[in-house]
Order: structure tokens, then sequence, then C-alpha cells
């Protein structure tokens, strides 16, 4: 089990090394030279917002490449180096933290902050908008007639419901005066814009990244997506020995299908006696019921604990969901790890799998019988990574 649990581990850190800003920026700006050139060049300066939970590794990347001579950080709390929060700056930058996946009081102050120096840029300017998940919440000004206290309850009413994150973004869109592209109509007509965006939505529709601050209005490319880190997991995998499969890149179906998938795919793959990896990855839909604690990765591996309980046990295996950001919902968990054992793990400690789930409080049970991953701020955000590793059967 050890080494279906390294195994897993590296494969999850593979798709996040293949949406890291570093791994995408040096593929991304080999192709666009002229693009490169074209954003050095001095005759304007560059003004440089980076929102998301992949702001700050994004800028510090950009600034590899193109020169930046002001710039703006916005991301979620726990996404800078202690340090640089502190103080508040990084050299040309600001840096400040907010709340996801509600807004807060911090969400609309620095909101308004950047706002203002946004609306101080002339013609002299280009402002290039660095775009990555988790901006919706991060980047929040009220539309008039409305207050942040109306966009809290909204958005903690639409994440409750279950629905997929183009629904929930087209409603946020209503009440925002800064999303659906209307932020750049506050600003100098004669600016410049581009965005980079690392896409967290299935099918990368620049409508629904982050809300759409920049779009339509700006010169727009994606930088990277989940599809890119399904194949540097299915590479990695072939080279640890494993048969390998991606059964999807754009999953969008609840925790209770997604489980029904992974053991249906768990029962298919035992009749095979090689090792293999089972890949999968999008965006799971997780209906909240209760006060409990949990994320949709959490929920789908306790899901799976739950189907498999009475499974035979003569096949090692592991199962993994989580979040490439390294955030599971309101958690400070990536998402869970469980395997064969773990059913009886969670009786032994007196948990009733069944009940938590209904109050939706997957991580008390999974942290209770270590079934979590834990990587902190990953710097990327391409939405969830599950995979199902199978041991070669002994003979």
């Amino acid at each position: 089990m050890n080494s279906l649990r390294e195994d897993i581990e590296t494969l999850f850190w593979e798709g996040v090394r293949m949406a890291s800003p570093d791994s995408l920026s040096l593929e991304f700006w080999n192709q666009h030279s002229a693009l490169r050139n074209t954003l050095n060049n001095p005759d304007k300066k560059n003004y440089v917002f980076a929102l998301g939970k992949a702001a700050y590794s994004m800028a510090v990347s950009f600034q590899k490449f193109i020169s930046v001579d002001q710039g703006f950080i916005l991301t979620k709390y726990k996404h800078l180096p202690e340090e640089i929060l502190t103080q508040g700056e990084m050299g040309v930058w600001k840096c400040r933290e907010a709340s996801h996946p509600i807004p807060d009081q911090n969400s609309e102050l620095y909101s308004h902050e950047v706002l203002q120096d946004l609306l101080g840029l002339d013609e002299n300017y280009r402002l290039i908008v660095l775009l990555s998940g988790g901006g919706s919440s991060l980047f929040e000004i009220p539309e008039e007639g409305f207050s942040l206290n109306d966009l809290i309850l909204l958005n903690q009413n639409l994440l409750k419901q279950g629905l997929a994150i183009q629904e929930i973004n087209s409603e946020r869109k209503k009440y925002s005066a800064v999303k659906a592209g209307k932020l750049l109509k506050l600003l100098n007509p004669n600016l410049k814009t581009y965005t980079f965006a690392i896409s967290d939505v299935l099918g990368d529709d620049p409508n629904m990244i982050a809300s759409a601050p920049t779009y339509p209005g700006s010169q727009y490319f994606i930088m990277g997506n989940l599809s890119a880190s399904l194949a540097g997991m299915l590479k990695k995998a072939n080279s640890l020995g494993y048969e390998a499969t991606i059964l999807s890149d754009s999953w969008d179906q609840t925790t209770e299908t997604t489980a029904k998938l992974i053991f249906d795919e768990l029962l298919k793959a035992k009749k095979n006696d090689n090792k293999q990896a089972i890949l999968l990855g999008g965006e799971l839909v997780c209906f909240v019921h209760g006060d409990g604690l949990g994320g949709r990765n959490q929920e789908t591996a306790l899901r799976m604990v739950i189907k498999s309980q009475s499974l035979e046990k003569d096949r090692q295996w592991l199962f993994l969901s989580s979040g490439t950001d390294g955030t599971d919902g309101p958690t400070d968990a990536a998402g869970g790890i469980v395997g064969p054992e773990t059913w009886e793990k969670m009786k032994a400690k007196g948990w009733d799998a069944e009940k938590e789930l209904k109050n939706s409080n997957s991580y008390p049970i999974l942290k209770d019988t270590n079934s979590l991953l834990f990587t902190g701020a990953t710097g990327t955000n391409v939405n969830d990574l599950l995979v199902l590793l199978l041991a070669k059967r002994n003979s």
C-alpha cells in the first residue's frame, strides 16, 4: 500500500507540475515570441493585475519573460508567502489576499484598491491580466443597488445547490460591477488589454473563467488547462509500469455518479492482473446537506469507501480525488485518498460513514483515518484530478 500511496501522490504532483505557471509559461512564450516582443516594447508601460488562486505563481513566472512596471496580486488567503503578505508588496507588486469561495470585506476593499490603480492608466500603459480560478469571489464590487452582504448570501446559496460553475458564474455576473467584461467599460477606452488565463473551467470558455472581468474586450489567451495535466499523468503512470487510461478530461457529474463510475472501473480493472492506473479529470458537482465540513473531492472519496466496503480484499488498490489548487471546499485538504482498509478503520474508530455523508461531513472522518491529502497551496488551479491505482495481482 505504501508503494501505491507514493505512486498516487507522484501522479498528482505530475498533474500539478504540468499546470504550473513555470511549466506553462516556458512553453507558451517559446511559441509566442512575437507577442513577447510586443509586450516588452518600451513604448508603453506594463501594469499587470494577477487575480485568482494561482495569482502569485503566475506573477512570478510572468516576470521572467515580460517586464512589469506596476503590478497587483489578489489571491486567496494563505496563498502568499508569509513574508510577502506581511510586507504587502514584492518589488513593483502590491500583494493582497481575500476570501474564497465566498467574497468578504477584503474582497471588496482590495478590489476598490486595484480599481483605483486601473482608473489611472492611460494610453501610455498596457493592462495585462493574469487570470486563474477563484477570481470570482476575490475580485468583487457589487453592482449599484446591491451590497456586499447581498453577494455573500447569493454565493452561499448558489454553492449549496450543486450547480455547475457556468451556472454559478452566470448568476454572479448579474450582481457585480466588474464581471462579464464590465471592468473594462470603467477604464480608459484607449487602454490596450491582454488576458492570460489558466483555465479551471471545462471547455475553457473565457466568458466563465473567474466570471470574465476582461472578456469581452481584451486579447485573450489560454495558457493551460486540465488536459495538459492528464496527459502528463498518463505518461508518468506508464513510466511507473502502469497500464494507464484517461476516462475523461471534462467530467462534470455528481459525487454520487462519480463514485459509481470509479467503483465500476475498479470491478473491471480487477479482472486484469497487471498494474493499472485509471485517470479522470473535470469538475465534480456536490450538493451540500446539513452543516458538516468537507469538499466535493472528499465526499467522492467517502462515497467510494461506502460502495467498496463489502468488496473482496484480494487486491491492493488506492483511490485519490483531489483539487489541483490544494484546497477542496472550505478545508485545508486537497482531497481524499482511500483504499480497501479504509472502511474498517472508520468502523474501528466508531464512525458511521453513511451518517457523516448525509451531513456533508467528509473531512473529520477522513482526517481521523489518515485518508486526506494535504499539499498546501500548489500555485495553480485546473480543477479536479481523480486517480485509481491497482497493484499487480500476486500469483
